[in-house]
């Protein structure tokens, strides 16, 4: 019986360039085409997704659509004290997290933790933004990697 790693096929020239990887960039290599592979003997059937879209743009065109645009007394904020919200904003190689609950930012960076980012808490970049922040709790997290992982556990 044939596995999925029997299925992987590497050119000479993918053997020649995998021969002067490092170990791990060896692994995240090998992960990334069972990833593809997997995707390419089960098929994508994309017929429900676009079935979900036409019924969504159906709906929608049902409905008359009103162009306002919300004010930003009407948007929620973290000024407001609202102890739900919690503003997050991300770059390439940070992220900031604020919120008036910590309970709320230990939530958000558990989330982001499971999703595959691999964190590091930036205690320099934090202080430099201590005086300016308008949130009772700020965490500012460097991003050393993303990984998409096989198993969930």
């Amino acid at each position: 019986m044939q596995t999925i790693f029997d299925k992987i096929f590497v050119t000479k020239a993918e053997y020649s360039i995998i021969q002067t990887m490092h170990a791990s960039e060896r692994m995240c290599w090998v992960f990334d085409t069972f990833d593809a592979t997997t995707m390419q003997t089960k098929g994508l059937d994309l017929s429900s997704f676009f079935e979900e879209v036409r019924d969504n743009l159906d709906k929608y065109a049902a409905t008359p659509i009103v162009n306002e645009e919300p004010t930003a007394e009407e948007l929620p904020s973290v000024k407001d004290g609202n102890m739900d919200f919690v503003d997050v904003m991300i770059d390439d190689e940070n992220i900031m997290i604020g919120s008036n609950s910590l309970r709320a930012v230990r939530h958000v960076t558990q989330k982001f933790i499971e999703s595959g980012y691999m964190l590091r808490r930036d205690l320099v970049t934090e202080k430099m933004f201590r005086k300016d922040k308008i949130t009772r709790y700020m965490r500012v997290f460097r991003i050393i990697n993303y990984t998409n992982s096989m198993c969930l556990n």
